[in-house]
């Protein structure tokens, strides 16, 4: 959404970040495993500390469509709950290989709160007025247990 990219070390530094929140998605099916298929970064708001900006959410394309965004964003607005934050705040900078994300945000239900003649956008959600959606799948973390949202 942003095409931002980052060295290995600087992953690195934002998973050891306690303020920052990362998020690593794998996919398994009936037919296999996908591997990793999405990666959200979230930082704290520079202008408001109580939101979080999304820096980075990156997805295969081959996934898109699946609710798999919609399991992604549970676990962003679930974490962002924990830590006391009130607002999530998207940004899509268009490019010419990321069309098919331009209204990524708003299917999830954020709302536009602003734009510019080159298309970029900025996308609003508050965690307090998020609803979990019931999706048809099993999300688990990394050590195998189902977050509490999903139990």
């Amino acid at each position: 959404l942003t095409t931002r990219r980052y060295t290995e070390a600087e992953v690195t530094a934002m998973e050891a970040d306690p303020s920052v929140f990362t998020l690593q998605v794998r996919l398994s099916d009936k037919f296999g495993d996908l591997g990793m298929i999405g990666v959200v970064i979230c930082r704290p708001d520079k202008n408001d500390a109580a939101a979080w900006d999304i820096d980075t959410w990156l997805m295969s394309c081959r996934v898109l469509g699946r609710q798999v965004e919609q399991a992604m964003l549970g676990k962003v607005v679930a974490e962002a709950a924990r830590r006391g934050v009130k607002r999530v705040i998207g940004t899509y900078i268009p490019t010419a290989k990321n069309g098919m994300v331009a209204d990524h945000y708003g299917k999830l239900g954020f709302k536009q709160a602003g734009s510019t003649d080159k298309g970029r956008t900025v996308w609003e959600l508050s965690v307090s007025g998020y609803a979990t959606q019931q999706l048809p799948m099993r999300v688990e973390d990394k050590a195998g247990r189902l977050p509490e949202a999903a139990e």
